[in-house]
């Protein structure tokens, strides 16, 4: 049926009021080329073009036979929806996929790998919405992607759940690119928190298993990730392989996927406002990173969460391809009896500001790794207003805080770990590092420095079980310690280069 009733029509909304619903920054998107519910696009009832609802009968037929133009809605009243084949639609300019608690079933016997394509990499959509659906997948071996949305602009994903298990070893429920650069898109909504099963334990073959939410190397616009639930998957929650695109996650619960919760690339991609949590290990979990930061320029997590009940990975991890980032306003916490590190920043990553961010750090490893080139001319990492607490202890890795790096400033950065076991605060690797105004304090020896000009400077620096506040280790030199607290004095140890200025020890 060509024109929807007009109860149906009061159902929907058009893309302005979408706009003017999903509010912030996300209101400033232009879905320009889309007519709405009260314009002339064509609208079918999918029920009254001879859909089952009930889920009885197959609903591919019913969908085939309909002509899909520019401007084209599919409508799926309440109810439930057999598919046994793929549908495909690209190269579109306006569709729309519209369900009113509508439930789609994938049949036991299709073995197909999607349900809903919409535009491919090379014969892109445009104009696209997608809501209001939940996909079943409580049968055993059953699992699929459900949509995968690849457009050049305009693209609205969202009310969209996943009920059941992936548990067939094929690809994950969902992926969306944007592939224009100037592109915008929203996923908002998606609901996945069963999660996906280890393809070892399926009848499928993919490797490792499936991923939740994909946004590939295609993408190279700008897409918002928004108060998503994504949890647990076997290779990666959110995956975005991108480099030339950007994605932004805003809000959301992302919990105990293997490789990484989050998994972010591309110039100007952030996050905020999230909560990330792994605190469930599964046989197959091997690594179970909160959030990684793989590769571009400007990358930025603000006033988010990361909690690590079952470590056997890092919280954050910020890898070499990675040319500035910035963990802003944050918090992480790492629980449990496993050594293991909350914050790393590998050797080829560039300039680093951690800002207002606390560590709580209550099992033995590191809370801060920054590794890198040693020199003092080497890319700077800022830690300004921030901590390290927490009942840490030295049993794996004295040393809460390694800054292997040279070119390290660290200005009211605060450490106290609590935990025996030789506990250290900082130790300095890399040349040219500043401290300035800060609290250190643990059962060892605070600070150690085995680097060439270092500056301590207005520093309180304390140990619980009465050792120096200070060692400086045999080869150091240009180290200048001023107006500084040290508790029990500075142990040189060996030949050191060390000035004091206005000091109390």
């Amino acid at each position: 049926m060509r024109n929807q009733r007009a109860e149906e029509r009061r159902r929907t909304v058009s893309r302005r009021q979408v706009l003017k619903g999903i509010g912030g920054a996300a209101a400033a998107v232009s879905f320009a080329g889309t007519a709405s519910a009260d314009g002339d696009d064509d609208w079918y009832n999918v029920v009254d073009e001879g859909a089952d609802p009930t889920g009885g009968e197959s609903i591919n037929p019913v969908l085939d036979d309909i002509q899909c133009d520019d401007g084209t809605v599919l409508y799926f009243p309440d109810g439930e929806y057999l598919m046994d084949d793929a549908f495909r639609h690209v190269d579109f300019r306006g569709f729309e996929l519209r369900g009113d608690n509508a439930t789609i079933v994938p049949a036991a016997d299709y073995d197909g790998r999607w349900l809903f394509k919409l535009g491919t990499f090379e014969q892109p959509g445009e104009d696209l919405v997608v809501e209001g659906f939940e996909f079943d997948f409580t049968a055993d071996d059953t699992g699929l992607r459900v949509v995968q949305a690849q457009v050049r602009d305009d693209l609205l994903a969202r009310d969209l759940s996943v009920v059941g298990q992936h548990d067939s070893g094929k690809y994950g429920p969902f992926a969306f690119d944007v592939t224009d650069a100037s592109g915008i898109g929203t996923v908002q909504n998606i609901r996945i928190p069963d999660g996906g099963e280890f393809s070892d334990n399926t009848p499928g073959d993919i490797d490792v298993g499936p991923t939740g939410i994909i946004v590939s190397p295609y993408h190279d616009g700008k897409l918002w990730v928004r108060d998503c639930e994504v949890g647990a998957w076997p290779d990666n929650g959110l995956y975005c392989s991108t480099e030339g695109g950007r994605v932004v996650v805003d809000g959301g619960v992302f919990k105990n996927s293997n490789i990484a919760n989050i998994r972010l690339s591309g110039d100007y991609s952030s996050i905020h406002g999230a909560t990330v949590i792994v605190d469930d290990r599964r046989t197959d979990d091997t690594n179970q990173r909160g959030i990684r930061l793989d590769g571009g320029a400007y990358n930025w997590i603000d006033d988010t969460v990361v909690r690590i009940d079952e470590p056997n990975g890092r919280a954050i991890s910020v890898q070499n391809d990675v040319e500035w980032a910035r963990i802003q306003n944050s918090s992480v916490i790492v629980n449990g009896d496993v050594p293991t590190k909350a914050v790393t920043v590998s050797p080829g990553a560039g300039r680093i500001d951690i800002i207002n961010t606390d560590i709580e750090f209550n099992t033995s490893g590191q809370a801060l790794v920054v590794g890198g080139p040693s020199s003092a001319d080497a890319d700077p990492v800022y830690v300004l207003k921030s901590s390290v607490g927490g009942s840490g202890d030295g049993s794996s890795g004295r040393h809460a805080v390694r800054l292997e790096r040279g070119n390290c400033t660290l200005d009211r950065f605060d450490v106290e770990q609590t935990g025996g076991d030789y506990r250290r605060a900082v130790k300095v690797l890399g040349d040219g590092s500043t401290f300035i105004w800060g609290d250190y304090d643990t059962s060892h020896i605070p600070l150690v420095n085995d680097a060439d000009g270092t500056t301590f400077r207005g520093i309180t620096s304390e140990s619980h079980d009465n050792y120096e506040g200070m060692k400086v280790i045999d080869g150091s030199t240009g180290v200048d310690v001023v107006e500084s607290v040290i508790h029990n004095g500075v142990w040189e140890y060996g030949d050191v280069d060390v000035a004091y200025d206005g000091n109390w020890f």
